[in-house]
């Protein structure tokens, strides 16, 4: 389910075919068909990952959309889900002859979140989490922020953290929550498909 998949991606000129050919993640769905799949895209190699736009537009043509999370239930789910994930993986041949490829390392998610503005403009907008959106334009009513996040500078896109091996924070550990980032930063990210 790891998958360290050399596409050569770069902003200019991207085109996600390289990628959507050379992506090996399983679809995991749990509860029958009336619940959504996930697709966990997950790069050990740092320089496979992408930036949001590129992540957005790989869902997109895989049928499917970056991660929206509606409720608390599912947050755990996508938790539990990047848990076995690491666990299957530090649990594998080539973990126990020794190597050092021990689960998930430290590399954050991106997922379908984005700030729709500044708070000055946006009248009836109160707070900097107001001006976040899900891809289908809704505003996010489940929310999963790190302390003293979002910050709404120069950042407009969400990535859930997964830093295992960083120092705890003010907030406690990287793991998680939701964090404002630049949208040209390069993660890992999680597609969403509905039934």
């Amino acid at each position: 389910m790891i998958n360290d998949v050399g596409s050569g991606l770069g902003a200019p000129g991207f085109t996600p075919q390289p990628l959507l050919t050379a992506w090996k993640c399983q679809t995991v769905c749990r509860g029958g068909p009336e619940h959504p799949c996930y697709k966990i895209a997950y790069f050990r190699d740092v320089s496979s990952r992408v930036a949001f736009w590129e992540a957005r537009q790989v869902c997109e043509m895989d049928g499917g959309a970056l991660l929206s999370l509606e409720n608390q239930a599912e947050q755990q789910l996508i938790e539990r889900l990047l848990q076995e994930l690491s666990s299957a993986s530090s649990s594998s041949p080539a973990s126990s002859a020794g190597h050092s490829e021990s689960g998930i390392a430290d590399g954050d998610f991106w997922i379908g979140l984005t700030r729709d503005g500044e708070p000055q403009d946006n009248a009836g907008f109160t707070s900097c989490p107001d001006l976040y959106r899900w891809a289908d334009g809704s505003v996010s009513q489940y929310r999963n922020w790190y302390y003293d996040e979002p910050s709404c500078g120069g950042e407009a896109c969400v990535v859930m953290y997964h830093q295992p091996t960083a120092l705890h924070g003010l907030g406690g550990p990287y793991m998680y929550q939701w964090n404002d980032d630049r949208c040209n930063m390069k993660h890992n990210f999680i597609c969403k498909y509905e039934p």
